[in-house]
């Protein structure tokens, strides 16, 4: 039986043609809500009859249901940052994400003479109220906490709620979640159109999933603005640190142990070494294998996690659909869609 679980793991197709028993935690789909709002709404022209900008809906709706349908989970959970999200980690370190509010995120190009950055503003906020609307009348679990980040709320259920047999399957263009990678966690790339396991993340680079967190946290995060160590680049920690590779998990003391142990062989042991605080300052802020949640946003976690979601709505969602006329948006046969689609989950 063990076998045969990992086996699904490196194609998560075979599972379709499988007899198992499931249970609606048996494969739990956890989208990053905000990342595949964001890349819908800046990169997809959509529009509806009125000439309004649409994609962060019905594209977000498209991309949940297209996932569904290649990674076949019994139940879907959609988590979004909450207001302030990123206040823990600005806490550790000022610089995280600093820049963020201050880069204008644009929507697609083929609107840059049809909307101003205020128009921008609000087609964005207008759209996610939207989505949420539509997502009221789907068997989906959303989930939205102040002054906490996706990142931690989807770690928490895959490696604090879910049970031994069951699996996560998290769907994020973001990195950070490959460090979760095991045998009960994969990660679905919405934009590569690819599933991450423990082979993937070997064959992409050449480390071991147990192991990545600590080469992100050489290398650091330009999209977060978390600052690496000068001159570790895949490659070179690929010479530097062999070990990474191996299938045994390391923690940063093995880390500036091996350092200290090469120490005076290679100028980049010694940079490490005297960098001790901003690694163990950049552990801190992208680990996710022990979110730092209060007890408080555990328990709403783990309440909502236990609550049945709601049976498929398929009048109210074609009501929905047609008060912001985008019915068309999804496909021809919408109730086929809807049925086809979400109709698999358990609730």
């Amino acid at each position: 039986m063990r076998e045969l679980y990992k086996n699904i793991l490196n194609s998560v197709e075979d599972d379709h043609s499988q007899n198992i028993d499931t249970h609606r935690n048996s494969r739990v789909l956890i989208i990053d809500g905000l990342n595949t709002f964001i890349r819908c709404w800046s990169s997809i022209p959509t529009m509806n009859e009125d000439g309004d900008h649409v994609a962060g809906v019905t594209n977000v709706l498209l991309s949940i249901g297209y996932a569904i349908k290649q990674t076949n989970p019994t139940r879907v959970i959609v988590v979004f940052d909450g207001k302030d999200g990123a206040s823990g980690r600005k806490k550790i370190y000022s610089g995280y994400k600093a820049k963020r509010g201050k880069n204008k995120l644009r929507v697609n190009r083929s609107y840059a003479d049809m909307m101003n950055v205020e128009d921008e503003r609000e087609s964005m906020k207008r759209q996610f109220m939207w989505l949420t609307e539509f997502l009221h009348n789907l068997p989906v679990t959303t989930m939205i906490y102040d002054g906490v980040e996706a990142d931690d709320v989807m770690a928490y259920i895959t490696t604090h709620l879910l049970k031994e047999g069951e699996q996560g399957v998290l769907m994020s263009t973001d990195k950070d979640f490959l460090q979760l990678v095991n045998d009960n966690t994969i990660v679905w790339s919405p934009t590569k159109k690819k599933i991450y396991n423990t082979k993937t993340v070997y064959e992409n680079f050449g480390i071991h999933s147990r192991n990545l967190l600590l080469y992100r946290v050489l290398d650091g995060d330009t999209s977060d603005e978390i600052p690496g160590i000068r001159g570790c680049g895949l490659k070179t920690v690929h010479k530097r640190f062999p070990e990474l590779t191996e299938d045994v998990k390391l923690t940063v003391d093995d880390l500036l142990r091996l350092a200290n142990e090469k120490s005076g062989k290679v100028k980049l042991y010694d940079d490490i070494l005297k960098s001790k605080d901003q690694i163990l300052m950049n552990r801190r802020l992208m680990q996710l294998e022990d979110p730092e949640l209060s007890g408080s946003t555990k328990m709403n976690i783990l309440t909502k996690f236990d609550e049945v979601p709601n049976s498929i709505n398929k009048l109210n969602f074609m009501k929905v659909c047609l008060k912001y006329k985008v019915t068309d948006k999804f496909t021809k046969d919408i109730h086929g869609w809807l049925g086809a689609t979400f109709g698999t989950l358990i609730t």
